[in-house]
């Protein structure tokens, strides 16, 4: 095909319905020609024809079980070690009276999804998940239950020694409907040993646990953690690897891509990272999702949370079509001081500002409702 220097976007269109998926050099060479507004006005182009108009989100109530963890990686705020178990106020465990109390709330917040992730707690038994989710189910019959990231879940596999298969059946009997899909990070090992510790896994162990969970019809979203220690390539690399993992073994409802928040973290106290990444990282992130991965990962979700309410009108027009959810009672990021929350009626209003359609939907991205 003969290349137009003078309309790239149009090249780079007629190249993709023809050689999609890109491999890394040709996604390396696209990033390499296409300047921001050029990548935007392609990934929006793609979102369109892939996804149409419509801007989804969840009404989902966040509980974090447990702030002790084994892994204390630095880019975390959230965790207390677990050697300061019973030397600091500032740990916990939740106990079931007190996860009912935070169910109570989710009703109340009229959620449609609850969404459960902790630290790796060494002492919590396998029954004890079991005892959360089932009351998750004996409370809110009707809440679908997202629980637990990919290393949590291995974790907790290796702590009580069962396989991976038998913790995921179990907790599926106990009420777990899908993974969340975190803990992913960089997956590049040179970034990853800076970011993480030897306690989770790595990025390759994370895309066979994937497979395994998505093989036993569990499915889950995919994220990956960006602005911080990585470079453009790793974050193309990331994105790659899976694209090429749902293409194996289906199972990822939703790629998000989470922004490093540095405030409070050990990256930011030992001056490796000062500032959070541009908004124009932000921004390419969202476009290279959608323009690598988009016909397999077709929800590309843009999390506000993280980067903030108008630069997610911004990357809605630049290849996102989904804006996670509500987040009610969200600790993890909140640790980091990033607490701005939203309401139902002002995600709308954020999606109707920019010309798109709200509607809310269901953990499996199905719409309930249009607004």
């Amino acid at each position: 095909m003969e290349r137009s220097l003078e309309y790239p976007v149009d090249y780079w269109k007629e190249y993709l319905n023809e050689n999609y998926p890109l491999n890394f050099k040709e996604a390396m060479n696209l990033v390499g020609e296409l300047e921001l507004p050029s990548l935007m006005k392609l990934a929006n182009h793609l979102r369109s024809k892939q996804v149409g108009d419509t801007v989804s989100y969840a009404v989902s109530y966040n509980i974090n079980y447990s702030n002790y963890c084994t892994a204390s990686c630095p880019i975390c705020a959230f965790y207390v070690p677990m050697a300061m178990k019973g030397k600091t106020d500032r740990g916990y465990e939740l106990s079931i009276e007190q996860v009912k109390a935070e169910l109570s709330k989710a009703k109340e917040n009229e959620a449609t999804e609850v969404h459960i992730v902790g630290g790796f707690n060494a002492d919590l038994p396998i029954e004890y998940y079991e005892k959360v989710f089932s009351t998750v189910k004996e409370y809110l019959p009707d809440v679908t239950l997202k629980a637990l990231t990919i290393p949590e879940i291995d974790f907790i596999a290796r702590t009580t020694g069962n396989s991976l298969k038998e913790v995921v059946e179990r907790f599926h009997q106990a009420g777990m409907d899908a993974h969340t899909g975190g803990g992913a990070e960089i997956f590049d090992p040179s970034v990853r040993k800076l970011m993480t510790t030897p306690q989770k896994i790595s990025g390759e162990e994370w895309l066979e646990d994937a497979k395994i969970i998505h093989g036993m019809g569990i499915p889950g979203n995919s994220t990956m953690t960006y602005g911080h220690l990585e470079k453009l390539e790793h974050i193309v690399d990331h994105i790659i690897r899976l694209r090429d993992n749902q293409r194996e073994v289906p199972g990822f409802l939703s790629f998000i891509p989470l922004k490093f928040s540095p405030d409070n973290t050990p990256l930011q106290k030992s001056g490796r990272v000062k500032l959070p990444a541009s908004g124009e990282l932000d921004l390419k992130v969202i476009a290279l999702a959608r323009i690598l991965g988009g016909q397999d990962l077709k929800n590309i979700s843009v999390y506000w949370v993280a980067i903030g309410k108008e630069m997610a009108q911004i990357a809605l027009n630049g290849g996102g079509s989904d804006l996670v959810g509500t987040a009610f009672s969200e600790k993890i990021f909140g640790a980091t001081d990033r607490t701005e929350g939203a309401s139902i009626e002002e995600l709308n209003d954020l999606v109707r500002q920019i010309g798109r359609v709200p509607a809310q939907r269901d953990t499996f991205y199905r719409i309930k409702r249009y607004a």
